[in-house]
């Protein structure tokens, strides 16, 4: 294995096993390097009936990490049948964030790019947990 793809292994499995310590059901699927067709996000992530759909992608140094349109298209698809929340968890600098899909932007030969301006205003792994603790519908008599 590459440093790059182990790189990139690694901080998968920080991130599962960060969110498995917050009570998040996980899974990790990488599928980059694989003959699969179709595209799915790195890791699903379920609480409460809420689904997080996370790309992982890391760079060493730079200001931008981009993602080809058919991977996006692929995995814009899968959170649409799966009705998940799309996410790119982004480290660079070692600087690691949650940025959501729809912030990415689209580059002129159609695929996208996130700035480190963007990731910098991204959440952070204990702002998802709230943002998704926050959803989470509670019953009336959970307050009693």
């Amino acid at each position: 294995m590459n440093k790059n793809k182990a790189r990139g292994s690694a901080l998968e499995r920080y991130i599962v096993s960060k969110l498995r310590d917050k009570g998040f059901a996980v899974v990790r699927a990488p599928a980059s390097g694989s003959k699969r067709k179709d595209h799915i996000p790195d890791i699903i992530a379920l609480k409460s009936g809420i689904i997080l759909l996370i790309e992982v992608k890391s760079r060493k140094s730079g200001n931008r990490i981009y993602i080809g349109k058919e991977q996006v298209e692929g995995i814009r698809e899968f959170a649409r049948k799966s009705g998940g929340e799309l996410f790119v968890a982004t480290k660079i600098k070692n600087i690691l964030r949650f940025v959501k899909f729809n912030e990415l932007k689209k580059t002129e030969k159609g695929n996208y790019v996130v700035d480190l301006e963007t990731i910098k205003k991204g959440m952070e792994i204990s702002d998802l947990v709230t943002y998704v603790e926050g959803k989470i519908s509670k019953t009336l008599d959970s307050f009693l």
